[in-house]
């Protein structure tokens, strides 16, 4: 068995990243996810939050904004909403972002369920975000 695996996360406009991993982990719909070489194979939906991959060349973490993971022989694909390289993050921007969507949440923002959901999401995203930020 290999000592790793290839991992590529895939959004609309680009391929993010494309790369021998060790070890992964990233948010899915129903809790965090740990994939290492030889996993099983799986389909699941993202959740938003921290993708962190884990390389002989290094770390990286994006934040993920929904979509789907597949693992399928030894390549795990993510394709991704959205996702943001962790180190282009601005610390301060991330916080304020998530003092809006905080303060939106609050305040009651959306009265139907997709306007909450967007809230919620928003929310989330902003909280990945400034997550990403401490852990540099």
């Amino acid at each position: 068995m290999a000592n790793t695996f290839r991992c590529s996360v895939v959004t609309p406009s680009s391929v993010c990243l494309n790369e021998e991993a060790t070890y992964v982990s990233f948010q899915a719909f129903d809790g965090q996810k740990g994939v290492l070489p030889g996993a099983s194979p799986f389909l699941t939906r993202l959740g938003p939050g921290l993708f962190t991959l884990n390389a002989a060349a290094g770390n990286k973490t994006l934040v993920i904004a929904g979509g789907f993971a597949q693992m399928q022989g030894d390549v795990l694909t993510l394709l991704a909403d959205s996702a943001v390289d962790a180190a282009t993050i601005d610390p301060k921007q991330a916080a304020d972002e998530l003092q809006k969507a905080t303060a939106n949440a609050v305040s009651g923002g959306g009265t139907s369920p997709e306007q909450r959901d967007a809230i919620e999401l928003a929310q989330q995203i902003a909280y990945a975000k400034v997550a990403a930020t401490r852990s540099r």
